[in-house]
């Protein structure tokens, strides 16, 4: 009876280990790192159908050209408007009053570091840098339109994506977006 139990015990053991596969790590796996965090200021709600502004922010000093800055601004913008009015918010037109603004800002790490991050908006997901790759940070808030007051601050910081189209970077920042956005409207 032991010899049987010790040969079923070396039977299970011998299938684990065959059982074991090996994963040999993803060449730039850490291109497609993600860290987002958020936090609701004030319990404000805005329902379906409320009117939102955009208020792009700018860093002053930046690596990027003009040219650069404004094609990232542009995409983000993009990306912006449509995950609100997918989630049921419609842009303000010229004459009417928002109930809420969303501004936002795009920052590669030497031009924005943490620590300017953790002291001017106070919210830092705390992506580890990486020196082979540039770690970006989009930081966006929701300010309401009446008092003026903030009411919830997002921020996702990832790595620059370098040599990808313009269709590819616009899927990404959709889908980067969409996902600091997602905890807006889980506690909205």
């Amino acid at each position: 009876m032991k010899k049987v139990m010790n040969l079923l015990i070396l039977a299970v053991i011998a299938l684990t280990l065959s059982a074991c596969v090996q994963v040999t790590p993803e060449p730039n796996k850490n291109n497609n790192q993600l860290a987002i965090s958020s936090v609701r200021d004030l319990p404000f709600n805005y329902p379906q159908k409320s009117l939102f502004s955009l208020s792009p922010k700018y860093v002053k000093d930046t690596s990027l050209k003009n040219q650069q800055t404004q094609a990232v601004y542009q995409i983000y913008t993009s990306a912006i408007i449509n995950d609100l009015q997918k989630n049921g918010f419609t842009m303000a037109q010229n004459d009417q009053q928002s109930a809420f603004h969303v501004g936002f800002g795009i920052a590669l790490s030497n031009d924005f570091s943490d620590e300017k991050i953790n002291e001017k908006f106070g919210v830092s997901p705390g992506l580890p840098d990486n020196a082979d790759l540039k770690k970006g940070s989009f930081l966006i808030y929701i300010e309401d339109a009446i008092t003026g007051k903030r009411v919830w601050r997002g921020i996702a910081q990832g790595f620059a994506q370098e040599g990808i189209t313009i269709e590819q970077r616009q899927q990404r920042t959709a889908i980067i977006v969409a996902s600091v956005m997602k905890q807006f409207y889980q506690t909205n």
